[in-house]
């Protein structure tokens, strides 16, 4: 504390006969309260008061009595002018000379000097009396201005340099950085900064950074990787059910086991919120049914454990791949004794399993199990804390906390297991909650929260535990929820959120927000929320909580349902109780990227031609938003197959195909969609070509080129076509003069100035390895070299690189697949061969994409659908495999897109009689080069 003297003064008496001759005032200054060490308060917690302490005396001896004190406060030692608002405190306490006072000027203390002035009189009797010399206000009182800086300070009050440790993370915008900073800290002639040991990771080789006296080390491969987006439809949700688990991955809810009281289930359905869709589990594999289980989250798989199948404990479990969508079983070997309502936690490589109870009563033992070397250890017994049920186990980062629940008796106290000392210490029952169980637990990052349960009533209270120092702190009951047991309660990151259970004389479905930093309670809104519940489950998912399930009254009728909380909007959203709309899976359909929006239209179901069921729908897939969107089927062309369709830029054009219109035929007419308006405008068919199939379809940036083809049935090659043309909505005819050979599963692909037509069928015998270069500006078909081409072959693929035509894959005219394709470079009208050393297995019906690099192959057909790819780099003629792991399943017939950063793939089928309507996504494997400063 900083201590002022002030000199003598004289105070008039309370009886006019009497004086209170030459007293003498010791002042002091402290702050506004005293903070344990470590304790920090938010700005927002402080005021412009402070605390005064003085000591006045009377003729050398300590005053007592009421007195009258005035406090000025000045911007001089003497004169100047007054700061802030005056304060008069009448009637303040003197006992032995001591006085305590609260001062509060405002906003007075901005950095510049102050002085205090006060004076004094005896319980209202006369003048006050002007204490001298005014006292200057030091260093204290402008912890209220440190305190209360927000905003923008004054560059003129910051002086010297501020040391990293006091500059918050964050706290310093890019806009705030001086010109160039950042780049002149990487820049690779500014590389003094950039400790011995700093690594830098460039996109190219980078000769700068080696003359900056960095060493090349290696390269590493980035990216490769697959993604599932859009399930593409759905399943139905769950069947009714309590005493289930529920994880969250990081996208999805996973629900499973649990009893409806007729059984015991062995399935379970996966929720994902960004689709607001159920997506099916296998059972394949997967454990017996069960309840009152255990599961936990690995950050790849969930592992479910133990439970009761209604009459007997359970020994075992399994473990869920969501990727892959595929359980493998957990070894018994080492594994802990049959058990239900235990406890388990994950640790980061570990499960921790403790508690619960068998046949013979409850258990005190348990074991750790590792997934990556599918073992089992037993945990130390010795110090754990008696067996029991209902109690509750959290994972601290460290340890694992065990505490309450039913042992002989219920209980309040636990146990601290640290798996790294395989060691048991004791959880201090000093000013612990009441023994209860059913209780919920959450652990904060620093704290363990108890809240509710039972102790044969209901609780809602709870407390604070902190491992740091062995201690409880209570939970605040003012706003706390209503009595309640088995809740959920759910972290949130700066709150725990109570929900739902088993009141005193019903189910809830209220709840409330307990933030410990304020130990204070806010109540959840009931507006929307699921109806009442307990046995249910919830989790967090990093914006909102998920509850789900659960029984509508003790003994009552497991439920179905869910709700989604959202703190940041307070309020609540339904989860879908009923699969939603699916969208018709199928093959053959188109796709056109749109700059933003991946758009799919038209396919079948049904691959046998006397009952095919061909579609007049599509959607739209936005990778960014991750939201798909149905389009219209108001004025939308005849569903159909084998179809083109082309962008524009602004509208997506569908031509030809075969329908079942009128018949199974070929058309010749199509449709332009317009996804502003979601609308559908008919395309003209005055001069149109005539009706087929197996066509090519390119845009020239102004004009459609539509270019051989066949009727329905494969026969009846066709090489002619037509140009349209959308502003007038007119055909014009391709010209026939040199035109290549009549064909059909061909391809072909824009240059930019010409369209390129190569391989294909005349008929399924007779196959080509030729093709032609349509010049629309010239109206001219020109015949290009054989020379060094490809074999013949149909149903490749060609991509255009800006320079060159790639073909690769298709099939022969003897039903084999080509593991070799070709490049074209129009300009030097030569052929090269594309071959070389990890190039894939031959195929048809796949896809291929130009990613602006590289030649993106995958899937296609070769005894069935496929799921491998690769990636062909012409300018170093490499292939590089494209990763199966969490791949989409193997496929055929389907469509791809490359968005400018990623593949999307969606649709096809496996060859037989599973079709697809999910949508992935594949990002590019790049080489990056590390360097390293010495």
């Amino acid at each position: 504390m900083i201590a002022s003297f002030l000199k003598t003064a004289v105070i008039p008496s309370t009886r006019p006969s009497q004086r209170i001759m030459n007293p003498k005032l010791l002042g002091r200054l402290a702050c506004l309260c005293l903070l344990p060490a470590g304790l920090n308060l938010p700005a927002f917690a402080q005021s412009t008061a402070f605390t005064y302490q003085g000591v006045l005396q009377s003729g050398g001896a300590p005053a007592n009595g009421s007195t009258d004190f005035t406090f000025t406060l000045y911007n001089a030692a003497s004169g100047g002018a007054t700061v802030g608002v005056s304060n008069e405190v009448n009637h303040l306490a003197v006992s032995n000379g001591l006085f305590t006072v609260t001062l509060d000027f405002g906003a007075a203390f901005d950095g510049n000097a102050r002085w205090l002035e006060i004076g004094v009189r005896t319980n209202g009797a006369g003048a006050f009396s002007t204490l001298s010399p005014r006292q200057a206000i030091t260093a204290s009182p402008y912890a209220i201005v440190a305190a209360r800086v927000s905003g923008t300070v004054d560059a003129s009050k910051l002086t010297g340099l501020i040391s990293p440790a006091n500059i918050g993370g964050g706290s310093i915008a890019a806009t705030s950085l001086a010109p160039g900073a950042a780049a002149a800290n990487l820049n690779a002639s500014g590389q003094a900064g950039v400790t011995s040991g700093g690594i830098v990771l460039s996109a190219t080789e980078n000769p700068a950074l080696v003359s900056a006296g960095y060493v090349k080390l290696d390269t590493m491969q980035a990216g490769n990787f697959w993604q599932p987006r859009n399930p593409g439809g759905g399943a139905s949700p769950p069947a009714a059910r309590h005493a289930h688990t529920a994880i969250w991955t990081g996208t999805d809810l996973i629900i499973w086991g649990g009893t409806s009281g007729g059984g015991y289930f062995n399935d379970g359905v996966r929720y994902n919120p960004a689709f607001n869709l159920w997506i099916p589990i296998s059972t394949i594999e997967a454990p017996s049914g069960r309840g009152l289980h255990t599961a936990v989250w690995t950050g790849t798989e969930m592992i479910v454990w133990g439970g009761t199948d209604g009459g007997r404990a359970l020994p075992d479990g399994g473990r869920y791949d969501p990727v892959a969508n595929t359980w493998k079983p957990i070894l018994p070997e080492g594994a802990p004794t049959a058990r239900s309502q235990h406890t388990a936690v994950w640790t980061g490589k570990e499960m921790l399993v403790w508690g619960g109870q068998d046949v013979s009563g409850v258990l005190n033992d348990g074991a750790r199990y590792n997934p990556e070397e599918a073992s089992w250890s037993k945990l130390a017994t010795r110090d754990a804390p008696a067996g029991r049920v209902g109690h509750t186990a959290i994972w601290t980062g460290t340890e694992m906390l065990i505490w309450g629940g039913v042992a002989a008796g219920l209980v309040n106290d636990g146990g601290r297991y640290d798996p790294d000392a395989d060691r048991w210490s004791s959880v201090s029952t000093g000013g612990a909650p009441t023994a209860r169980y059913e209780h919920t637990a959450v652990w904060t990052g620093t704290e363990m929260v108890i809240w509710g349960g039972s102790d044969g009533g209901f609780l809602n209270d709870g407390a604070r535990y902190l491992p740091a120092e062995d201690k409880w702190f209570s939970v605040n009951s003012a706003g706390a929820p209503a009595l309640r047991t088995r809740h959920t309660a759910a972290w949130t990151g700066t709150e725990m959120i109570v929900w739902g259970g088993l009141g005193a004389s019903s189910t809830l479905n209220d709840g409330a927000r307990y933030r410990p930093s304020a130990d204070s309670w806010s109540a959840t809104p009931t507006n929307g929320a699921p109806p009442a519940r307990w046995l249910h489950t919830a989790v967090w998912t990093g914006t909102e909580m998920i509850a789900w399930g659960g029984q509508d009254a003790f003994g009552g009728n497991s439920l179905k349902d869910g709700g989604r909380f959202h703190p940041a909007a307070d309020a609540w959203s339904a989860v879908p109780t009923n699969a939603p709309a699916v969208l018709a899976v199928r093959k053959d359909a188109t796709v056109v990227w749109t700059g933003s929006e991946m758009i799919v239209w038209g396919g079948q179901r049904l691959g046998h031609r006397s009952n095919p069921e061909f579609f007049a729908d599509g959607w739209r897939y936005n990778p960014v938003a991750n939201t798909l969107t149905l389009l219209s089927t108001n004025g939308a062309p005849s569903g159909r197959v084998s179809h083109t369709a082309i962008w524009t830029g602004s509208e997506m054009i569908v031509w030809g195909g075969n329908t079942t219109e009128g018949g199974f035929r070929a058309a010749n007419d199509g449709g332009r969609y317009l996804p502003a308006a979601n609308l559908w405008l008919p395309l003209n068919t005055n001069s149109a070509p005539s009706a087929r199939a197996f066509h090519t379809a390119v845009w020239t940036g102004q004009e459609m080129i539509v270019w051989g083809g066949a009727v329905a049935s494969k026969s009846g090659a066709q090489n002619s076509g037509g140009r349209y043309h959308p502003p007038s909505d007119t055909w014009t005819p391709v010209p026939l003069n040199n035109a290549p050979t009549a064909r059909f599963d061909h391809s072909a692909v824009w240059t930019g100035t010409e369209m390129i037509v190569w391989g294909g069928a005349t008929n399924l015998a007779y196959l080509l390895g030729d093709g032609g270069r349509d010049n629309p500006a010239s109206d001219v078909w020109t015949a290009f070299s054989t020379n060094a081409a490809p074999r013949e072959r149909r149903r490749h693929t060609a991509v255009w690189t800006g320079s060159e035509m790639i073909v690769w894959g298709g099939v022969d005219a003897a039903g084999y697949y080509p593991t070799d394709g070709g490049r074209y470079n129009p300009a030097l009208n030569g052929w090269q061969a594309v071959t070389g050393a990890g190039a894939l297995v031959g195929r048809e019906s796949h896809t291929a994409i130009w990613t602006g690099r590289e030649m993106m192959i995958w899937g296609g057909a070769n005894s069935g659908g496929m799921g491998s790819g690769a990636g062909y780099d012409p300018a170093t003629g490499h292939w590089m495999a494209v990763t199966t792991v969490g791949a989409p399943t193997p496929r055929q017939d389907h469509v791809a897109v490359w968005t400018g950063k990623e593949v999307l793939i969606s649709t096809g089928s496996d060859g037989l009689e599973a079709f697809y309507n999910d949508t992935w996504s594949w990002t590019p494997g790049k080489v990056m080069f590390l360097y390293q400063k010495p």
